[in-house]
């Protein structure tokens, strides 16, 4: 079960410093959004406000962005940055978009967010509500069947199918997989909604890290304090422990290079209903 309660001041700063790789990643869904000046913009999920406020460069005077974020401590970074008077970030979830109007954003994001969403089906349809006809929504997220592939996912498990930990951890349980999507299921669920697929790429990624630990800040402050929640509580130090060592065993050349597959995804909402 996804948990919003672990954030901490802590983890949102390490996260707003170690998001490269996401934010990279936004950047190249951004570019299939092609998001112009004038735009009304929804970055669901918005963290510290990052992503955003490199889209609200591009909107002009006339643009209009929205970031919303259920964690009070990313939001509360977000709105400490030097923004334009068009940039709103608050707490929200996308699940509940009411304080939008129908039809009244072009465009809509959700950059490596989707995951932790577990009424996909509510969160879509509220998108699709607040979409203008032709609007266009954009996710990334991680491929749900490639996920025992990423690096980060073998080394965690590699780690926890040893003693003491076999015995009382259920690798299945690993929060940031268990909520995920295939791109099938996404398909599936934007036709559900209905709005009409436009394209749907997985794309082999790459993240340099300079230490296991720097990956492990890395883990725990994307997830939220969610990421060894599936651990035992008495066994959680020892865990991050023998991680951040296994993690140090993938060092080449001074550095740690991980790949994961992340799904980049576009739907549209149709011009005639």
């Amino acid at each position: 079960m996804v948990q919003l309660n672990l954030d901490s001041q802590r983890l949102a700063e390490n996260y707003d410093e170690l998001s490269d790789s996401q934010f990279d990643n936004g950047r190249q869904l951004l570019e299939i959004l092609q998001v112009k000046p004038g735009d009304t913009v929804l970055d669901i999920g918005c963290g510290t406000g990052r992503l955003g406020l490199h889209v609200a460069e591009g909107l002009g005077p006339k643009g209009r962005f929205i970031g919303l974020d259920p964690l009070e401590e990313r939001i509360k970074i977000a709105n400490s940055k030097q923004r334009p008077a068009n940039v709103l970030f608050q707490v929200g979830v996308g699940e509940d978009l009411g304080d939008l109007e129908s039809e009244s954003v072009d465009v809509a994001y959700l950059s490596a967010v989707f995951h932790w969403i577990t009424d996909k089906e509510g969160a879509l349809r509220e998108i699709y509500r607040v979409l203008k006809p032709g609007g266009r929504v954009g996710l990334t997220t991680g491929a749900r069947e490639l996920a025992k592939q990423a690096s980060f996912r073998k080394i965690t498990d590699r780690v926890l199918q040893r003693p003491p930990y076999n015995k009382v951890v259920n690798i299945e349980e690993y929060v940031t997989a268990k909520h995920g999507v295939t791109a099938t299921g996404l398909v599936q669920l934007f036709l559900g909604a209905g709005l009409e697929v436009q394209s749907i790429d997985i794309r082999k990624r790459l993240r340099t890290f300079a230490s296991g630990e720097e990956i492990f800040n890395f883990l725990e402050s994307s997830t939220f304090g969610n990421y060894l929640q599936h651990v035992p509580g008495n066994l959680r130090e020892a865990a991050r422990r023998d991680i951040i060592a296994e993690f140090e065993t993938q060092k080449a050349g001074g550095e740690i290079e991980f790949t994961g597959f992340t799904i980049f995804a576009i739907a549209g909402k149709p011009l005639v209903d």
